[in-house]
């Protein structure tokens, strides 16, 4: 007969862990988690933080650029409290305006007239650039849709157009004739 094979570790126990380690070990996973919920949380309130401030990120960029090419061309200016006063002609404002007159040399020495104003119609207001037609009519084209107030003034012959945008972001824009 056979005699079984002896145990090759008799008398020991089994390797394992002790409570000490285990305890460790759980205690380490517990801060790691904890660091990385706290992580996680910062996160989602920088791009909250960051999509609040959209407008001066993605948007002002781009009417800046065209406010500034439009105001660097313009041969003079004045500054208008509302749109319908630069259209009737009235008395111009040193700030608060709503409204911007430009005018521009053309080629054939003739004066363009051109009016950048805040349209504050149908609940949205906007940034608009008006073309006036010398039967009086006018046609015009959105230059932003995404501020919440706009307000023109100058200074020393300088134009500067102040935008706000839609979370009370503000900056302001300037140039004048050349």
């Amino acid at each position: 007969m056979k005699k079984p094979l002896p145990k090759a570790h008799a008398g020991r126990a089994a390797p394992a862990f002790t409570l000490l380690e285990i305890s460790s070990a759980i205690a380490l996973m517990l801060i790691l988690a904890t660091a990385l919920i706290v992580m996680l949380q910062q996160h989602v309130a920088f791009m909250e933080m960051a999509q609040r401030q959209k407008f001066l990120t993605n948007d002002a960029p781009q009417i800046g650029s065209l406010l500034g090419r439009i105001f660097n061309q313009s041969d003079h200016f004045f500054v208008y409290a509302s749109h319908d006063s630069a259209v009737a002609g009235d008395a111009p404002v040193l700030s608060g305006g709503k409204a911007v007159r430009l005018f521009f040399h053309a080629a054939d020495q003739t004066s363009k007239e051109r009016l950048i104003a805040v349209d504050d119609s149908g609940g949205t207001t906007r940034l608009r650039f008006y073309t006036l037609h010398a039967d009086g009519s006018e046609t015009s084209w959105v230059v932003s849709d995404k501020i919440k107030d706009a307000t023109f003034s100058t200074s020393e012959g300088i134009l500067a157009a102040t935008l706000e945008g839609p979370n009370g972001e503000e900056i302001t824009y300037s140039g004048g004739g050349r």
